[in-house]
């Protein structure tokens, strides 16, 4: 009876270690499926790394103007200037990291194929207005704008010095991603060159 008992111990005991070493392998290998590209690819995301090299010189120098224009505490990948290098590099060696908020949150914004205002634009079929001229006169209907467009720096040249700035403002905005439609309407606006009647 006490071998009974004592063969029965011994085999509870297993069947726990067993449950207690499944878990820690089930643990393992969640966590080896918890890495930054995995979620994003869970997520939906198509990793610029996963396009023809061709096409990835042009993303990531696209991302690299977005960067400048979109960073912020949160999306910052270092401190001071960053280069197109810089991000290739940082998405390089983040893919393969446990995921937590905020490396995906950056690798989400820095990593992945998106679609800017420049995008927005080809695809429409839209040409960016250079005229200064032209975009003198779209100047007064700036509006909440203004202020952001008076900031810029223009180009230096005589006349027109509005023009220059929306210009300037453009040239730079046409970088943005593309997000939320109301954003792009604002910008196709004063951005574009106007339809010719005919």
């Amino acid at each position: 009876m006490a071998s009974s008992l004592v063969k029965a111990g011994i085999a509870v005991a297993g069947v726990g270690s067993m449950g207690v070493g499944g878990l820690a392998i089930s643990n393992y290998i969640k966590s080896m499926n918890n890495t930054v590209k995995s979620a994003l690819l869970t997520q939906g995301y198509k990793l610029t790394s996963s396009l023809p090299t061709s096409e990835q010189n042009i993303a990531w120098a696209k991302v690299t103007n977005t960067y400048k224009l979109e960073k912020n505490q949160d999306l910052k990948i270092k401190e001071g200037e960053v280069t197109e290098s810089d991000i290739r590099n940082w998405c390089k060696n983040h893919m393969e990291v446990q995921s937590n908020d905020s490396v995906l949150k950056k690798a989400s914004k820095w990593c992945v194929v998106y679609y800017s205002f420049k995008d927005k634009l080809n695809e429409e079929k839209l040409a960016m207005e250079t005229d200064e001229k032209a975009l003198d006169g779209k100047y007064s209907s700036l509006g909440d704008l203004t202020e952001k467009v008076n900031a810029v720096t223009p180009v230096s040249g005589t006349g027109n010095e509005n023009g220059r700035k929306l210009k300037k403002w453009c040239e730079t905005m046409v970088y943005s991603s593309y997000k939320d439609n109301s954003e792009y309407q604002v910008f196709k606006g004063h951005c574009t060159k106007s339809a010719v009647q005919g």
